[in-house]
């Protein structure tokens, strides 16, 4: 694992990268198969750029997210791209993601897991498909709970091409009641069913590196 600190511009080759940013507004170009990790990070801008026959794998995870975040995403032709994000909030937040498909043969994956513990968060997931393009599919998997604060979530997938697969399945709820009364079956405390449930929800969207890091195993 490359752990690198990131300032304005920076370029990523095949491997696999932890970073860590020391500036509001980065941008990302990325050429081979590339995994990034960013853990408990202020950024506020993030551009990624990913060249030609490029295939990255970015996992995104904040404890508690104290700002508003705004990320574009670029892929042209023969790309790959699944982002998993991760975020809890006390206060009001925002992550805007938008992501544009220029060319063919691209394939974009946007999972999304928020819980609310306090007041609002927002997520609004923008992907545009131009026209006149091909073979692009276009995925949205967006999850929030509502754990005592409210969560918005604004899913769009704008397809110029009749060319594209393209689906996106949002769901916003609360802790599950009779998970939580099955734990508590077992001897476990009303707080630590609470933390148990979410600790799985965030796991969802995190591979096995992260799992470790987020104390999942």
């Amino acid at each position: 694992m490359n752990k690198l600190l990131v300032s304005n511009i920076i370029n990523l080759d095949s491997g696999n990268y932890n970073l860590e940013f020391n500036t509001k507004k980065s941008i990302l170009n990325i050429n081979g198969n590339v995994n990034v990790y960013i853990i408990n990070s202020k950024i506020e801008e993030l551009t990624i750029n990913l060249e030609d026959n490029s295939t990255l794998n970015i996992y995104k995870y904040n404890e508690l997210l104290n700002n508003n975040v705004f990320i574009e995403i670029f892929e042209n032709n023969n790309t790959e791209m699944n982002f998993n994000g991760t975020f809890t909030n006390t206060e009001d937040v925002s992550l805007n993601i938008n992501n544009y498909i220029k060319g063919n043969n691209n394939k974009s994956n946007i999972n999304i897991r928020s819980i609310s513990n306090k007041n609002y968060s927002k997520i609004i997931i923008n992907v545009d498909i131009d026209k006149h393009t091909i073979n692009n599919i276009a995925l949205e998997d967006l999850k929030g709970i509502n754990n005592g604060g409210f969560i918005s979530i604004e899913p769009n997938i704008k397809c110029k091409s009749n060319e594209v697969t393209a689906n996106h399945l949002t769901t916003i709820g609360i802790l599950d009641k009779d998970s939580i009364n099955y734990l508590m079956s077992k001897n476990i405390s009303e707080n630590k069913a609470k933390e148990l449930l979410i600790k799985g929800f965030i796991n969802s969207n995190m591979d096995e590196y992260m799992k470790k890091i987020l104390g999942g195993e």
